[in-house]
């Protein structure tokens, strides 16, 4: 063995070393299951549909039932995947024999639909998010994973489930999202490598970034002009926040999912070290979305709402008005400086 294959096996041993006690957990736990039950955050992303949709197809390969369950509608740039038009919005049935959740910081991210009190089955939590569920059966959880479809590439491969091009295709989406389309700070080593074992089942790459990045509907783009319109800027120009109320989901015939992305915009501002986005859900009721580039940790902000992420990326649910909520953030915010 060469010195570079040599330093990339012990770089792989130790980077899986810390998953392989809950994955020897987790292995049992799926054969000896037959009804499985897959979730993820709600106003999902790439990350989350992604991982959810290959979550499906690996169950699927060991010849398992499985139901895939979002409270909200898929992204439109999302449902090019084999596995998208399968997922549900609620449910009929709850005997589950087991419960997958993927990419979601806190229960409360499932969203308030989620039949919470009905879910009697054990639950598995596989996530990449800074803090770890504590209740559940398993915890598979790696805060230094691109995405949470890398993680999915590894327990596919101790499943010695076969890296099918429905699977890279919704495993690669997960990485590229959440990385930015390898741009972001969560581009490592390990996310190169398993894009590149991917890529070898001949995917389609520009098919799926078309359809992730220029396949909006112009209904999306109208709203975007509304959106920019709000554009908010702290006195020093260090955070930034767009909204999108009600009101303009309705004139431009959209739903809250059709704003993924808009918070990018914000944070594309010279000077700007966080953005916010602001998303209506009630009169009085918004769902807040944060982006870093990364010398702030917006988590800590997120989880002092109540809500969670990682460093770079966060969301929580939040009470008030447009101007109250950006005030409470600006304070935090400056405490972080």
């Amino acid at each position: 063995m060469s010195t570079l294959n040599l330093l990339i096996a012990n770089y792989m041993f130790n980077r899986l070393a810390h998953l392989q006690p809950n994955i020897e957990k987790l292995i049992p736990l799926i054969h000896g299951a037959h009804r499985f039950l897959v979730s993820m955050h709600c106003r999902p992303d790439g990350d989350a549909a992604g991982s959810a949709i290959a979550m499906g197809h690996i169950l699927r390969a060991l010849n398992k039932d499985v139901t895939i369950l979002n409270v909200d509608e898929i992204p439109m740039q999302l449902t090019f995947l084999n596995g998208a038009q399968d997922i549900v919005h609620s449910l009929e049935r709850f005997d589950f024999d087991l419960c997958i959740i993927l990419d979601c910081a806190t229960p409360d991210l499932l969203g308030k639909k989620f039949p919470h009190d009905k879910i009697t089955c054990p639950i598995v939590y596989i996530d990449h998010h800074s803090v770890p569920w504590q209740d559940c059966a398993v915890n598979l959880h790696d805060s230094q994973a691109s995405a949470v479809g890398e993680i999915l590439f590894h327990l596919a491969n101790a499943l010695n489930v076969e890296i099918t091009q429905d699977i890279a295709a919704a495993l690669y989406t997960s990485i590229i999202t959440d990385t930015g389309s390898f741009r972001y700070t969560s581009t490592t080593a390990d996310a190169m490598r398993v894009c590149s074992y991917l890529l070898a089942t001949d995917i389609n790459v520009w098919e799926i970034c078309s359809n992730i990045y220029e396949n909006n509907p112009v209904e999306k783009i109208q709203l975007l002009g509304l959106v920019l319109q709000t554009l908010w800027l702290s006195h020093d120009g260090k955070l930034a926040c767009l909204h999108a109320n009600r009101q303009m989901l309705k004139q431009c015939h959209c739903s809250g999912a059709m704003t993924d992305g808009f918070i990018n915009y914000a944070r594309s501002i010279a000077g700007v070290e966080v953005s916010i986005f602001l998303t209506q859900l009630e009169d009085n009721l918004y769902r807040m979305s944060f982006r870093s580039r990364g010398n702030i940790d917006v988590s800590q902000i997120a989880a002092s709402f109540g809500g969670g992420g990682h460093k770079n990326a966060a969301a929580c649910t939040i009470e008030g008005s447009v101007e109250s909520i950006r005030t409470q953030v600006e304070t935090i915010f400056e405490d972080l400086l």
